[in-house]
């Protein structure tokens, strides 16, 4: 190969990012880095994460117009100049959508072993999707036998593994996902003890107090907005709220208004912390060790759906944010 085709980024997006936002380009062939690897990209992710990535508001992690998408990925080792890693090995890091990465040493997370898993698991249950749902569940949510737990987006990549998650640690767990199907799939496959469609006929909150009459111990959110809404008033005094995402908020430009959940917070005495799976490091080998043990014992599931070329890219954000994914979605470059 002579030539990498890559995704660059060519303008912030307002709201969820379209293919109006990237530009697909056959460049040259890059160079190994000193100290680095040149890997051939397997497969590429597509992420909830990359909206606010590419948006105007600050954020955790920007990528900047020009740039290469920035993607964990997956990938074989093509020439290295590392003393960490040999060509033919395989690893996962920051490689980008594309399908040749000149990867610095920081760029490589870690090496992987398809003893564990086949490749694509590598970026859901063991992928930033698996590990975000452990710091979440267990780390942080403190998740204990006899919780009610709550789970937004509960068939989605993260959700189902949180769910799962919970379920394994001996809690009662409640799922909303939108869409009879995915209601279906997060009992059937996932097990969840009960799911709600939000796009359901009906008040949800309702729903949900109906679902969880002893209320709810912990809250794994990744919608906030009127989901969210819907679940503060079954939340139980001392109760916990895992923020890990905002799914159900379309653009923070301006500040969506709603109901205030400061006296909620207060009065009940809850808990409510956002957190960045990458500041939790020092957890990542538990979190392995644990669901590499759910997988071997058949107890994790997990649905992936493929995009087959760089092309599909362009609207895999939009295709994520639409709910229409049958699974961790993940780009073969």
């Amino acid at each position: 190969m002579t030539s990498n085709k890559v995704v660059r980024v060519t303008s912030r997006a307002d709201g969820i990012p379209s293919a109006a936002n990237f530009a697909v380009a056959d460049e040259v062939l890059p160079r190994c880095p000193e100290g680095g690897c040149l890997v051939e990209v397997i497969f590429a992710a597509v992420d909830p994460g990359m909206r606010g990535w590419l948006s105007r508001e600050r954020n955790y992690m920007t990528v900047g117009d020009g740039e290469i998408m920035r993607a964990n990925g997956v990938g074989r080792v093509v020439e290295s100049r590392s003393a960490q890693y040999s060509a033919g090995d395989l690893v996962y890091g920051w490689l980008g959508w594309q399908q040749f990465a000149a990867a610095s040493a920081d760029d490589l997370l870690w090496k992987i072993d398809l003893a564990d898993a086949p490749a694509e698991y590598w970026l859901s249950a063991l992928g930033l999707n698996g590990l975000t749902a452990w710091v979440g569940i267990r780390h942080l949510g403190r998740v204990q036998a006899g919780d009610t737990v709550m789970v937004t987006t509960c068939a989605g990549g993260v959700g189902s593994i949180a769910g799962q998650l919970a379920k394994a640690s001996g809690a009662r767990v409640v799922g909303i996902t939108g869409g009879d199907d995915k209601v279906s799939i997060a009992t059937s496959e996932f097990g969840y003890d009960a799911a709600l469609n939000y796009k359901g006929e009906g008040s949800l909150a309702e729903a949900v107090g109906r679902a969880c009459p002893q209320g709810i111990d912990l809250f794994f959110d990744n919608t906030a907005g009127s989901i969210a809404d819907a679940v503060f008033p079954a939340l139980n005094t001392r109760a916990r709220i895992i923020q890990c995402g905002t799914a159900a908020v379309s653009s923070w430009n301006p500040v969506p208004q709603g109901p205030r959940r400061e006296r909620d917070v207060l009065t009940r005495r809850l808990s409510w912390q956002g957190f960045i799976v990458f500041d939790h490091f020092r957890v990542f080998d538990q979190a392995f060790a644990e669901i590499k043990g759910l997988i071997a014992g058949g107890d994790l599931h997990v649905r992936h759906e493929i995009l087959e070329g760089l092309e599909h890219a362009l609207g895999a954000i939009g295709h994520l944010y639409s709910g229409k994914n049958a699974g961790r979605l993940i780009i073969r470059p």
